[in-house]
């Protein structure tokens, strides 16, 4: 965008004036939805880090540290469909974390360990309500919508995952979101959430103490004239809360209405706040008297749960105790998106830490739940989460396998091929040497030229007479010319069918350098001739260089030749598993063996163990200060 260039050109221009000191960015959700957002810092604070390294463009930069999938996604004219590439997963992120604490210094709550209060139990509280009968019908009319996209019987432009994923979330704040004929019991979650309002109300009134809630969805009306906002203010007032003490912060329309109503909300006056993340999120400082939270329904990123929370977790709250409820629908969305957004902040917690022991990891965004995320959340099973995770690992295993044969056949290729090599290079390097020194015992030797011997003076000129009276070039091989001798070498030129002409010297070795199209008379001659000479000290060294990583490439290459996939124990257990699981959903009545939740827990225990060696800590970043 315009803004983003601007910022750019201003950073760049700062950082000419005072190189590593013209720019300080400073935030606590360094990451909000994807793990590209660390590229957009690094190009604004290290762009010649980026450069040195080949990565100062998104291509390179992804290459190295992304993978992307291709999926199908609506034209914005909603007329047909087109491909849309997205990054899938994360690769090498020690490197990216090295990379990244080269700009960034973060710095943890815990590290910081600001006047803050601290929440009651020691984490947030979790309220579970059960699914009403009317939801759960609900609910298994989502996994239907989606077989009918899988097997291509709608039109995406109809209905597709994204439109599945967001009724789910409607269906699991309120089911009169999604049904004109829901009853109240399908605001069971709306109804928990008025009741523990209502209970801290009465409760912090000696103090005044106020309370926030946050709610996306329900925020306006549906057609038949429900709203989730509506249904609160209601259940509230009629609780004994009275309607002056509560407020929704989407009425303050302007900053001035929006400044009053936090003042009024600082004073006490305002004891309940209603609003979205993007109404009371940041800019919201309305902590001092503050005693609770409440997450009606969950976002979307990691970052906007710390946006919420960070409303009451910070200085300037007179409360030392504080209440965060989580709200979640059991059998819903609820459940899987709150574990998705925790997986996801505590991966982001550990690039940012550079405490992630890992080297891939699926990124942090995506808005839609896949089919089989879709199909467990519906049925109520997490088993056949489980199942699909299975599949997932296997096919990740597979790949790894190939990977491993590819790598066995290129090991014994360069058992096989690399003595030779090594002795072919050995032989260069001695007949490299020889010529050395043979220009070196000839270094006060003057040139020939076509058996002649001219005076220093009259070089130039001789070599001159003899390039003019060369014929023209033709053939479609490539013509050598010899002109006479350098140092103790011959030396001539090589003319090539497609105009290119080479100078050569010749001892032990046949070397050459091009002629430049417009420099081809006999001082470059000469130049090029000096230019051979000074380059085969480094041409020695190098050669030998090659040779000696060509040797540890044979001792290397020959250590691991013949060694096992060392996945190989945990790919056959995993298989097995997955196949139990498999005939344990699609026949549940068999009697013999594990039933599914006892084989989904050995294949989640199965999944997770090389990733216990890898989390260190689950600690997530509180600011991260990047400097250029």
């Amino acid at each position: 965008s315009e803004r983003a260039f601007d910022l750019l050109l201003k950073c760049r221009y700062l950082d000419r004036l005072r190189p590593g000191h013209g720019v300080v960015f400073a935030t606590g959700t360094p990451v909000s939805n994807t793990m590209v957002e660390l590229y957009t810092v690094q190009r604004y604070l290290d762009p010649a880090g980026l450069a040195e390294r080949g990565l100062d463009h998104l291509d390179g930069w992804a290459a190295t540290f992304g993978e992307v999938v291709d999926a199908l996604e609506i034209s914005p004219d909603g007329a047909s469909l087109r491909p849309r590439s997205r990054f899938a997963r994360f690769v090498n992120l020690p490197e990216l974390q090295q990379l990244f604490r080269g700009v960034a210094d973060v710095r943890t709550a815990e590290e910081l360990d600001l006047p803050r209060p601290t929440l009651v139990g020691g984490k947030a509280r979790i309220v579970a309500v059960p699914m009403s009968p009317h939801q759960e019908a609900l609910q298994r009319e989502l996994i239907e919508r989606y077989d009918r996209i899988r097997s291509g019987r709608i039109d995406p432009r109809e209905d597709n995952a994204l439109a599945i994923t967001t009724d789910g979330r409607k269906l699991a704040l309120d089911g009169r979101l999604l049904a004109v004929d829901a009853d109240a019991s399908s605001g069971a979650k709306t109804a928990a959430l008025v009741a523990n309002v209502i209970d801290l109300h009465h409760r912090s009134t000696p103090v005044r103490g106020t309370q926030l809630i946050f709610c996306d969805l329900g925020v306006g009306r549906t057609d038949w004239g429900f709203s989730v906002y509506e249904a609160i203010v209601a259940g509230l007032i009629a609780g004994g809360v009275p309607a002056g003490e509560i407020a929704l912060a989407g009425d303050a329309d302007t900053d001035a209405k929006k400044q009053a109503l936090f003042d009024k909300v600082r004073a006490g006056t305002v004891r309940v706040l209603i609003g979205s993340t993007a109404k009371m999120g940041a800019g919201t400082n309305v902590q001092k008297r503050l005693v609770g939270l409440h997450h009606l329904d969950a976002p979307w990123k990691p970052a906007e749960v710390e946006l919420r929370e960070g409303r009451i977790l910070r200085q300037g709250n007179g409360n030392a105790e504080v209440e965060v409820v989580r709200y979640v629908t059991e059998g819903s969305f609820d459940a899987y998106l709150w574990q998705a957004l925790e997986t996801k902040a505590r991966f982001i917690g550990q690039v940012m830490t550079g405490r992630a022991g890992v080297r891939r990891a699926d990124d942090v965004g995506g808005r839609e739940l896949s089919y089989a995320e879709v199909k467990a959340i519906a049925s109520g099973n997490p088993a056949v989460l489980t199942l699909a995770e299975a599949d997932a690992e296997l096919q990740r295993l597979a790949m790894l396998r190939k990977s491993h044969a590819d790598e066995e056949f290129l090991a014994r290729r360069a058992v096989r091929d690399l003595p030779a090599a090594v002795e072919r290079g050995i032989t260069r390097l001695d007949a490299l040497r020889t010529d050395r020194q043979t220009l070196d015992d000839h270094a006060d030797e003057s040139t020939s030229i076509g058996g002649r011997m001219p005076a220093a003076d009259r070089l130039l000129a001789v070599l001159g007479e003899v390039l003019e009276s060369l014929p023209p070039s033709r053939g479609s091989v490539a013509q050598a010319v010899p002109l006479g001798r350098y140092r103790g070498l011959s030396f001539g030129m090589e003319r090539h069918p497609n105009g290119a002409v080479d100078v050569t010297l010749t001892g032990v070795v046949r070397r050459a350098t091009m002629l430049a199209k417009g420099a081809r008379g006999p001082r470059a001659v000469l130049n090029a001739l000096a230019r051979l000479t000074a380059s085969l000290p480094e041409e020695c060294t190098q050669l030998q260089s090659e040779i000696v990583a060509m040797r540890q490439r044979y001792l290397d290459y020959r250590n691991t030749l013949g060694r096992p996939f060392p996945h190989a124990d945990c790919c056959d257990a995993l298989q097995s598993l997955r196949d139990q699981l498999q005939t344990a959903l699609t026949s549940p009545a068999a009697e013999e063996g594990m039933n599914c939740g006892e084989i989904a827990m050995r294949i989640r225990e199965l999944l997770e163990a090389p990733m216990r060696s890898e989390t260190v800590s689950k600690e997530s970043p509180e600011i991260a200060i990047v400097r250029d």
